[in-house]
């Protein structure tokens, strides 16, 4: 998926390659400069912001929003001097840069629902006045390229009037670029890693996927991840998580974790010491966040969630009675959560990097790892590699985060039979409801998950690093994990955004589980 910055570059490029190809009509061309600057101001109409909150534009947005529509009113004045656009074959450089931009209002609008309630915990992160610096600064840039255009049409005009009106066009676009540029220093550059939300709905790994587009699918798949722990914590979505759910997920997601662990290993042995030690750290570091989320999926070992029993203790056979009475009941088949889904697809992913696009870990037998060489050349390097294996630990942070409000939610529906006092007039009753320490014990294990989590994605930016390859989602990231951490509400998420600080070190919010009253 395409980032605001790979959005924004691509605009540039057509611009500079429209500047530098004759027009072969420039009424076509002043209509189509025309629409990119009016596409232009889209990324800085930012008066719809979260909720019922209005987002005023700073002075230098709004100066820049002035000197592009001047410049419109001029282009409009020289579009009357020209002849009507023939019908030749249109140039595309200047509608596919305008294309560029309305792209960048549509990254910008995926992360706020209809009612413009967040869908994402990037959202906060764009409501941030050096986020909006950022627009404005990039929004600059182009205006200059725009300005080049105009220079080009008023160069090749052979009317005097039109010429001129070319040049006023330049002037105002000249003014806008440097003002906006000027002002915008403490612009927010991790907003340019911003990409384009996607729906909680899993696209299954096939046979047929290329190895080489593994680490874009991971990507994706790491962004539903953490849209899904996003909608658990502020109860955005109508399909909560179930205990088997969450065990399930913690189970994938620490097979993803050895995996990953594994593709490293593999390929530290086509490194020279310093770097495949560094990977192998990283590997290491992989499996202590596999460990942790299976023992956060061990904690549901005797818990039955009975709104969604899939994972269950093994039960025995209905007795003769039963059957003969016709009372053994099937138990419900549930459809599982997208998110427990995504996770295993995820790790098919990862398998497919490792050991090729046929793996399922359903396979009976461990096939042969890749060749190390072959895995370094899918993820285009080690850096890329440590880049792309990244995304897994910073959404699974996201998951631990959301997973005892998962817990809290589902809490009425679980039962067990491990139980330490049988409750008056139940002894026969073999499951029943999980008391306040039994749910204390599922929502426990994930606080060891948080840091586990956090020394797995430092480690593989590190080697990223090592590499030479910056990981600019890195920061968005940070500021996405305050936001979540600080979670009871926008006002509280947004003062997170606006004063935390560098890196994600959030604490887990406490979740008191409330007194269930014994039954009598």
């Amino acid at each position: 998926m395409a980032t605001l910055d790979e959005l924004f570059d691509a605009a540039g490029a057509r611009l500079r390659t429209a500047a530098g190809t004759p027009s072969s009509d420039r009424s076509a061309s002043a209509r189509d400069l025309d629409l990119f600057l009016s596409a232009l101001t889209e990324p800085l109409d930012l008066r719809d912001g979260l909720g019922t909150e209005d987002v005023p534009r700073s002075p230098v947005t709004n100066d820049l929003v002035y000197h592009l529509r001047r410049a419109s009113d001029a282009l409009r004045s020289a579009q009357r001097l020209l002849p009507s656009p023939g019908g030749g074959p249109a140039e595309g450089n200047l509608p596919e840069a305008s294309a560029a931009v309305h792209a960048v209002r549509d990254v910008i609008e995926s992360h706020r629902g209809p009612d413009r309630v967040p869908l994402s915990a990037y959202a906060y992160a764009l409501t941030t006045g050096p986020a909006h610096h950022y627009l404005t600064r990039r929004c600059a840039e182009l205006a200059w390229g725009a300005t080049q255009v105009a220079s080009a049409l008023a160069r090749d005009s052979l009317d005097p009037s039109a010429a001129a009106a070319f040049g006023d066009v330049h002037r105002f676009l000249s003014e806008a670029s440097v003002f906006g540029r000027e002002g915008t220093r403490d612009a927010d550059a991790a907003i340019g890693a911003l990409s384009l939300t996607l729906p909680v709905a899993p696209v299954q790994a096939r046979s047929t996927d290329r190895t080489r587009d593994v680490p874009a699918n991971l990507a994706e798949d790491c962004d539903r991840l953490s849209r899904a722990a996003f909608e658990t914590l502020h109860h955005r979505s109508d399909h909560r998580m179930s205990g088997s759910d969450l065990q399930q997920l913690a189970r994938w997601t620490a097979i993803q974790r050895l995996l990953a662990g594994r593709v490293l290993l593999r390929a530290a042995e086509e490194l020279p010491d310093e770097a495949a030690a560094a990977l192998r750290d990283s590997a290491g570091a992989l499996r202590g966040s596999a460990q942790a989320w299976q023992k956060s999926a061990t904690a549901w070992h005797r818990i039955v969630d009975i709104a969604d029993p899939r994972s269950h203790p093994k039960l025995p056979p209905p007795s003769y009675e039963i059957v003969r009475r016709g009372e053994v009941v099937r138990l419900p088949q549930v459809v599982p959560h997208p998110a427990t889904v995504i996770a295993h697809t995820a790790a098919v992913r990862v398998g497919q990097l490792l050991y090729g696009p046929e793996w399922r870990p359903e396979t009976a037998t461990r096939p042969e790892p890749r060749a190390g060489s072959e895995v370094l050349a899918d993820a285009r390097g080690t850096g890329a590699l440590a880049s792309a294996l990244y995304r897994l630990p910073a959404a699974g942070w996201q998951l631990a985060l959301a997973a005892p409000q998962a817990v809290s939610l589902a809490r009425g529906g679980l039962v067990t039979d491990v139980f330490e006092q049988q409750a008056p007039g139940r002894e026969n009753h073999r499951f029943r409801p999980v008391n306040p320490y039994q749910l204390e014990a599922l929502s426990h294990p994930y606080k060891a998950v948080l840091p586990a989590e956090q020394a797995s994605a430092a480690s593989l930016l590190e080697v990223a690093g090592q590499a030479g390859v910056s990981v600019p989602r890195a920061l968005l990231d940070a500021a996405a994990h305050r936001t979540l951490a600080a979670g009871q509400g926008w006002g509280q998420a947004r003062k997170a955004v606006r004063s935390g600080q560098s890196g994600f070190q959030a604490q887990q919010p406490q979740v008191r589980a409330r007194q269930r009253p014994r039954s009598l």
